[in-house]
C-alpha cells in the first residue's frame, strides 16, 4: 500500500509547470540515446545526466481543446534546437503527455525587429554613445520573457533610460519571424504613426534586424543636442 501510495503521489499530474520542469530535464545525446523508462509507474531516465540538458527557455500554452503548444529554445543566448534534437524532445513529451492531449513542440530561430529613430544625446558621450545605446536595446531583448511581447512603451524607455540620451523620435520599428523576409515584415510604427503598440513573439524571443543596411548601427541616427 505505502509502494502504490508513492507512486501515485509521483504521478503525472498534468499540469503546465509540471510539463515545463519535465521539459527542463528533458536529456539528449547525439551518440547515446536518452530514452525514458517507467520505474515504478513513473517516467524517468534510468541515468540522470544533467549535462545532458539542452532547453534553456520553454513556454507550455494551451491552446484550443486537448493541444497543448510548447515553444522552446536551448543554450545562452538562446537559438533554436536542431531538427534531431526537436525530434527527440517531442518523442519525450509523447512518452510523459497524457492520452488524448495532441502536444506540438516549436523551436525555431529568434524574430528580428528593425528600429529606425532619431536619439537625441548629450554631446560629452559622442564616443560612446552608438555603442551604449545599441547594447542597452540588445539587453533589454534578451530580457525579455519567453514566448512574451515586445512593447514599444517598454523598448522606448530603455533607450531614454540609457546614460547620455536626452530624448527619442522612433520613425519606423518592423519586426517578423525568421520564416519572413525583411520586406514582408510587420510595421509596428511606420512613417511615426503607431499601428501596434506590442508584438507577441512567434519564436518566443526576438534579436536585432540582421538584414544587412537594416542593423540598429544602420538604422539608428544619433543627434547631439547639448
Amino acid at each position: 500500500k505505502a509502494e502504490n501510495e508513492t507512486a501515485l503521489s509521483q504521478a503525472i499530474p498534468n499540469t503546465a509547470s509540471w510539463l515545463t520542469k519535465k521539459i527542463f530535464e528533458f536529456q539528449y545525446s547525439a551518440t547515446n540515446p536518452q530514452i525514458i523508462q517507467l520505474n515504478n509507474l513513473i517516467p524517468s531516465y534510468n541515468v540522470v545526466d544533467t549535462s545532458l540538458r539542452i532547453i534553456t527557455r520553454c513556454s507550455v500554452v494551451t491552446t484550443i481543446s486537448n493541444k497543448v503548444t510548447i515553444k522552446v529554445a536551448k543554450s545562452e543566448p538562446p537559438v533554436a534546437l536542431a531538427s534531431g534534437e526537436l525530434s527527440s524532445l517531442q518523442g519525450y513529451i509523447n512518452a510523459l503527455g497524457v492520452a488524448g492531449v495532441q502536444y506540438n513542440c516549436i523551436s525555431q530561430d529568434a524574430d528580428r525587429v528593425y528600429i529606425n529613430a532619431d536619439i537625441f544625446y548629450n554631446g560629452q558621450y559622442s564616443s560612446t554613445i552608438q555603442g551604449t545605446v545599441i547594447n542597452a536595446i540588445q539587453l533589454f531583448l534578451a530580457n525579455l520573457s519567453f514566448n512574451g511581447q515586445l512593447k514599444i512603451s517598454d523598448l522606448e524607455l530603455a533607450i531614454r533610460n540609457t546614460t547620455g540620451v536626452n530624448d527619442i523620435l522612433i520613425k519606423d520599428i518592423k519586426v517578423r519571424d525568421s520564416f519572413t523576409t525583411f520586406a514582408n515584415g510587420t510595421y509596428l510604427i511606420q512613417n511615426k504613426t503607431t499601428i501596434s503598440r506590442l508584438f507577441p513573439t512567434v519564436a518566443g524571443y526576438i534579436v536585432e534586424e540582421d538584414t544587412t543596411g537594416y542593423t540598429f548601427a544602420d538604422s539608428l541616427n544619433f543627434i547631439s543636442n547639448v
